[in-house]
Parts: structure tokens; sequence; C-alpha cells
């Protein structure tokens, strides 16, 4: 897939690089209590967006990947190899924490086991998140300066 001629891949990354380390930050924040009022609505947006745009990042690598003529056990098929194994990594994580804030909003006003679960889960997962983001993105600018 092409716009004017560019892959679409590295068009998309963008929005995910930016929508999936801030529903990181929103998901920590919401460790803190009295903030969790003010935060709910943004980790659920931003906690579904990012795992869609993560989700259409990955799609659209693929197809990327399908386009390149890549030797097996070549410095750039095993960068990007790295990349690939990550982003499913980052993949899984967005999904989790979207269902996570989607949990959140939904127990928000119901007391009980499940919500404080949900509480200290949102926030390890948005750490998952920006951490996973992080190296993913890495792995990918170095696997294209390999190549």
């Amino acid at each position: 897939m092409t716009i004017n001629g560019l892959p679409l891949h590295p068009l998309v990354v963008h929005g995910a690089v930016v929508a999936a380390p801030l529903a990181g930050l929103l998901a920590v924040g919401y460790a803190i209590p009295r903030m969790r009022d003010r935060l709910r609505p943004w980790v659920l947006a931003l906690g579904v967006i990012s795992a869609v745009l993560v989700w259409f990042a990955a799609f659209t690598g693929g197809d990327l990947e399908s386009t390149m003529h890549l030797v097996p056990g070549t410095p750039g098929a095993e960068a990007i190899r790295h990349h690939e194994d990550l982003a499913g990594k980052l993949q899984f994580s967005t999904w989790v924490l979207g269902a996570l804030a989607l949990l959140g909003w939904w127990l928000h006003e119901r007391p009980g086991a499940a919500r404080t679960a949900v509480s200290v889960l949102l926030p390890i997962g948005g750490i998952a998140v920006i951490v996973l983001c992080v190296m993913t993105g890495d792995a990918g600018a170095r696997a294209v300066w390999v190549n």
C-alpha cells in the first residue's frame, strides 16, 4: 500500500508513535486516585485509538515487508525480524491496555476487587506500552539504516 508512491507504513507509524505512548502515560496517571475521574475518558479513547493505530501499523508493515527482497540471514533481514517481533508484543500490549481502559471506564463507579485490580493493572499496562513502543521504534529505525 502506498500514497503518492510512498509506503503507507512510515506514515501510519507516526500516529501509533504519538497515540500509544500518550495512552501509556495517561494510564500511568490512572494510578493517582484523584486523577481517575478526569483521565477516565481520555484513557479509554486513547487506549482504543492506539490499539487500532498499532494494529494498522503492523498491517502496513507486513505489506511493506512483502515488497522488499530480503535475503534470509542478512543483517537487514534479521533487523526487520527483530522489529517485527517487538511490534507483535507492542500490538498485544496495546490491545490489553485498550481492554483494561474499557474495564476501568466501566468499573469506575462500582466498588470491589475487580475495580482495584484494574486500577493496579492499568498503570502497569501503560508502562509496558511505553517501553515496547520505544523498543519497537528503535528497532524499526535501526532496520531502516541497516538496509
